[in-house]
């Protein structure tokens, strides 16, 4: 092992945190849904909400970053901006289109959740075609396995799910596919993760400024939702949207890009039993099967021997 390098599946833990932190989010965007039915702009304003969730945490990393005088010296050139900025705007495109899709069927957060969470393929492909990361073939067998798992949670919804929610659901699927390979491209161009955080951070944070600052040009005012604890809870998941981002980011930089984000992605695991244990939805036999070969995968992607590089990833100081 060489000295100073993380441990061998560190990038799982961080992936593990991720899923857990996505799952969270995921879930209280549904919650939202399910408990906004009376409002049709729902989506939208939890969307906003959501994004100026994700800002403050960023003005907060900011605000750290210039009184500890290290400021954003965690990115290696001033136009290495561009990939935490981009990532920031297809991350809030993404959620955007992920909370259309709940408010379109929100009885069907899990499968809903499952299929924009089936993004590890395309995070695989796009690390293969631009940055030539391989994989071995268990961690093939592992990503298949997570996304036959996601697949057999998506067909169980009751006959609920509408074609126009499966098709807002996939476009995000394909949007955070983007977003994950970006913060993959900025570890690999020596990005530091908390700085490439705090930037992504500000640039959702921006989305929902500008978004606001719209929503008041018809008189709107503030975005708020139906109740204050449900503006409560959208600013929440903001915040665990955000603490996602940074882990990912180190899960993806410190491991695999197609296996981090395919662990990171089974968040609809998490989301189902959260439907379960709070909301008493009950887990019919497929969506139960689909989260065992998920589960099933995890464990491949964790037991797979990666392939051997010369030089552990590392980065700046955090």
């Amino acid at each position: 092992m060489i000295p100073g390098a993380p441990p061998k599946y560190s990038w799982l833990a961080w992936s593990l945190a991720a899923m857990t932190c996505f799952g969270a989010t995921n879930f209280l965007l549904g919650y939202i849904a399910e408990k906004s039915a009376g409002d049709p702009a729902a989506s939208v304003k939890a969307a906003m909400v959501l994004w100026l969730g994700c800002g403050l945490l960023g003005i907060a990393g900011a605000a750290h970053f210039i009184c500890s005088g290290r400021g954003f010296s965690g990115l290696p050139r001033p136009r290495f901006l561009l990939f935490p900025v981009a990532a920031g705007v297809f991350l809030a495109l993404a959620m955007l289109m992920l909370k259309a899709s709940l408010a379109a069927d929100p009885l069907a957060k899990g499968p809903i959740v499952a299929v924009a969470s089936a993004n590890s393929l395309v995070v695989a492909l796009l690390a293969w075609a631009f940055i030539r990361e391989k994989l071995v073939s268990w961690q093939w067998a592992g990503i298949l396995t997570v996304v036959a798992g996601i697949v057999l949670i998506s067909l169980d919804g009751g006959g609920r799910a509408r074609f126009g929610a499966l098709g807002l659901a996939i476009a995000a699927m394909l949007l955070f596919g983007i977003t994950n390979f970006l913060l993959k491209l900025a570890g690999v161009r020596g990005g530091d993760s908390l700085t490439v955080a705090v930037v992504l951070w500000l640039a959702v944070g921006a989305c929902g400024l500008l978004a606001v600052a719209w929503h008041g040009s018809f008189g709107a005012g503030f975005p708020a939702l139906g109740s204050p604890a449900l503006t409560w809870l959208a600013l929440l998941a903001g915040i665990f949207l955000a603490l996602g981002m940074l882990a990912i980011k180190r899960g993806v930089t410190l491991g695999p890009a197609g296996p981090a984000a395919a662990v990171s992605g089974s968040n609809a695991i998490l989301v189902s039993l959260l439907d379960l244990g709070i909301l008493g939805h009950w887990l019919p036999p497929m969506k139960m099967a689909g989260m065992m070969t998920a589960i099933a995968g995890i464990a491949a992607l964790a037991l797979a021997r990666p392939l051997k590089k010369s030089q552990a990833p590392t980065e700046g100081a955090a």
